[in-house]
């Protein structure tokens, strides 16, 4: 016999921490330290805001799309979750194992190494600390930091997770306004409106830089869909979604011009390119002494997309586990708080291998180019269930038809811009997801598995694994070790043994 326990509201969180992580996504390290690229792409001052403002713009449509898709299929695991919906089942697992074993492990691994740096920065300042230790010491403050927010996310999302988000971002917000601030006294009471008065000087109109320009912006305004990931974990997703993705954009994108423009107030174009960390220089100009706690202000803000990674990935890999295909063992969670403990560990484990990796940055940009397929992979699967009147729940949020394919038609030219850039971009991210597809293959779907990977050598070994990875036993030493539950199918509750 079973007894079944559902997501209590009382481990839900409530809109003001869903805001919290819209925000703490949204607003990354990037506005801090080198928001060069768009201004890079324009060449002036004043194309750079108005790229600011359509990325913005898009942003919107794009939030406003996954806000449709949430309300309307009200299950965790965001794209996984929706293109599983309509039956693609190959895309979305092969989309998946890409997901949580290399692009949000790998941005974890980032965000992890890029906390660390920054501590030792601010350090180096105070102290001299020899080039020789410098790495390491930024890897065990890294990993250091990584632990905490993963212990963390092992009790209630809403009473320790989702308050320490809350925390975090207030704080982000306060440093935020202090830049601000400072860049409206120097405009307001010493005059410095210099370089807004040739705004539109050396302006660059030609239509690829403005469209990578607006390709950099959307990646400063990404983090729309983090609540998608984990959308059983939301109060009232109907009234929630749409109010923390539309507000989390709408704060981010005022704050983000409001930024540059206090930047831009104190800083030369040219000085503003060629600086490496844009609020360290505004600080060295205009706070004095306090510049030399920016490095630890930037590391502390870091948390907060550090513990939103943590959510949406972990929550990504859950949504696997519960349509088994992922590990078993991954959709173990805890009992009273409904933490996913295994699917939280696994990530960070993963994201700690990976972070000895090389270049991770180029790894990102191969993964973000296989992001952007999944996205149109929603997009076209929205569309798909719209113009076949699928039914959905009646209160469900709904857009005009124009706006998923307005974003659809964004989508397929921010795979094609870079594409036509790199190349490499796309054989490395489309051999990801073939890769994820053999994994489907291989491990899922074995009854029909195509003839090339049943006449492979080694498919016993593959079995063998398969039945180690998708075995009762593996729950059961995951039940111990973490004092877990395992879940059942796709529904979200718990099935304890009476």
């Amino acid at each position: 016999m079973h007894e079944k326990f559902s997501h209590g509201d009382e481990n839900k969180i409530n809109v003001y921490e869903a805001i919290a992580y819209c925000l703490g996504d949204i607003i990354g390290s990037g506005i801090f330290v080198s928001p060069t690229a768009i201004l890079r792409h324009t060449g002036c001052v004043g194309l750079s805001l108005c790229v600011w403002i359509i990325s913005a713009i898009i942003a919107v449509i794009g939030a406003l799309v996954y806000v449709e898709l949430g309300t309307k299929i009200r299950k965790s695991g965001c794209d996984f979750a929706y293109i599983s919906h309509v039956g693609w089942h190959p895309l979305a697992v092969g989309f998946l194992w890409v997901s949580v074993t290399l692009t949000y492990p790998t941005i974890l691994a980032i965000q992890t190494l890029t906390f660390g740096e920054y501590i030792v920065q601010g350090l180096h300042k105070l102290m001299c600390i020899e080039d020789a230790w410098r790495d390491a010491l930024r890897r065990l403050i890294g990993f250091i930091a990584l632990g905490v927010l993963v212990f963390i996310n092992m009790f209630s999302l809403r009473n320790f997770a989702g308050r320490f988000q809350v925390a975090v971002t207030f704080s982000k917000l306060c440093v935020i306004s202090i830049i601000i601030c400072t860049g409206a006294y120097f405009i307001i009471f010493k005059g410095k409106t210099g370089i807004f008065d040739t705004a539109f000087t050396n302006s660059n109109t030609d239509l690829g830089s403005i469209m990578l320009g607006v390709y950099a912006g959307l990646f400063a305004y990404n983090g729309w869909d983090i609540l998608n990931f984990g959308t059983e974990e939301i109060e009232n997703p109907r009234r929630t979604l749409p109010i923390a993705a539309l507000g989390g954009i709408g704060f981010s994108a005022i704050v983000y011009i409001a930024m540059n423009i206090a930047y831009f107030s104190v800083m030369t174009v040219d000085e503003f390119l060629v600086s490496d960390a844009v609020a360290v220089t505004f600080a060295e100009y205009t706070l004095g002494d306090f510049c030399y706690i920016v490095p630890f202000l930037i590391a502390f803000l870091l948390l907060g997309n550090l513990n939103t990674t943590i959510f949406g990935c972990s929550r990504y890999l859950l949504a696997g586990a519960k349509r088994n295909v992922a590990p078993t063992m991954v959709k173990c969670v805890h009992e009273n708080s409904m933490s996913p403990r295994a699917a939280v560990l696994v990530e960070f484990f993963i994201a700690v291998l990976l972070s000895f990796m090389g270049d991770l940055d180029q790894l990102i940009s191969y993964m973000s180019f296989a992001m952007w397929m999944q996205r149109t992979c929603s997009q076209v699967a929205l569309l798909y269930m719209r113009f076949n009147d699928w039914p959905f729940p009646k209160d469900a949020f709904r857009t005009p038809i124009i706006l998923p394919i307005i974003f659809l038609m964004i989508s397929i030219s921010l795979l094609v811009i870079p594409a036509r850039k790199d190349p490499h971009i796309v054989i490395y991210g489309c051999s990801a997801v073939i890769a994820g597809l053999i994994i489907y293959f291989a491990f899922i779907y074995t009854d029909n598995r195509p003839s090339c990977l049943r006449s492979a050598n080694g498919i016993n070994s593959l079995l063998t694994l398969r039945k180690l990875l998708f075995s009762e036993w593996s729950v059961k030493v995951t039940q111990i070790i973490l004092n877990v539950v395992p879940m059942d199918d796709e529904d979200g509750q718990l099935a304890i043994k009476s």
